[in-house]
């Protein structure tokens, strides 16, 4: 479903996304740039919210690599054929590389003794480093990688990580895909402000800027939505129950 935003074509009843030369059809190449952290996040947010509705998603696993591939492929509309999907992610870390970067000796304490109640040594860098080796047999994906940093520990003795060069990394692929004319169209899979000034660049450039969305979680910061074309909604439920 597309969410068509205050363009003053669509008054002139044309057809933004598909063009005719001589009577025949060409498609419109749709690159997709995918904030993996921030999509991941959505995804589980609905997924959970949905065990209280009558929709509950059942089937779908975002640790499932055709899983999501099938999402990304649901975006994308019968007029359009795929570039290719930059998927951006951190590398995991393993339980040692979290430990040396705690340097209190009491959070290193407090994350021991989480280790020890996991019952299985690197069960996330492991579940993380599986997902990632599928990931990248799917057709059309780009595997871009930043680095994880460990700020600390919160409740229950959980390392507190976030990823780092991510931003940085969509936004210089953008900016390539825009400069250099390889796509008519770019779909973002997340909704961190911080790549506004990549949507920017892509407009600027002529190309048509797509942000992706579920129906299941409408929100969209607002000048994530002033700096774009339109907004691409799908619902995981459908996705699920196709599965």
């Amino acid at each position: 479903m597309l969410v068509l935003r205050d363009n003053p074509l669509v008054g002139f009843g044309i057809d933004l996304t598909l063009f005719f030369v001589n009577k025949v059809a060409i498609m419109v190449k749709v690159a997709f740039f995918v904030d993996w952290d921030n999509l991941r996040k959505i995804v589980h947010k609905i997924k959970s919210q949905s065990k209280r509705s009558e929709n509950t998603i059942t089937t779908f696993d975002y640790n499932n690599a055709s899983h999501i591939s099938k999402l990304f492929q649901s975006f994308l509309g019968e007029d359009e054929r795929l570039y290719r999907i930059f998927f951006y992610t951190a590398k995991p870390l393993k339980d040692e590389d979290i430990m040396s970067q705690l340097r209190k000796r009491a959070d290193r304490e407090s994350y021991q003794s989480y280790l020890n109640s996991q019952g299985e040594e690197n069960k996330i860098y492991n579940r993380a480093t599986t997902f990632l080796d599928e990931i990248v047999k799917e057709d059309f994906i780009a595997l871009r990688t930043g680095k994880m940093q460990v700020r600390g520990i919160v409740s229950g003795g959980r390392p507190d990580i976030v990823q780092k060069q991510v931003d940085m990394l969509i936004g210089l692929d953008i900016s390539e895909i825009s400069y250099n004319k390889h796509a008519d169209k770019i779909m973002v899979f997340s909704k961190d402000t911080d790549m506004i000034p990549a949507l920017k660049t892509a407009r600027i450039n002529g190309l048509t800027v797509a942000v992706a969305n579920f129906t299941e979680s409408s929100y969209i910061a607002k000048d994530i939505i002033l700096h774009s074309d339109l907004v691409c909604l799908q619902s995981l439920y459908e996705i699920d129950q196709s599965l």
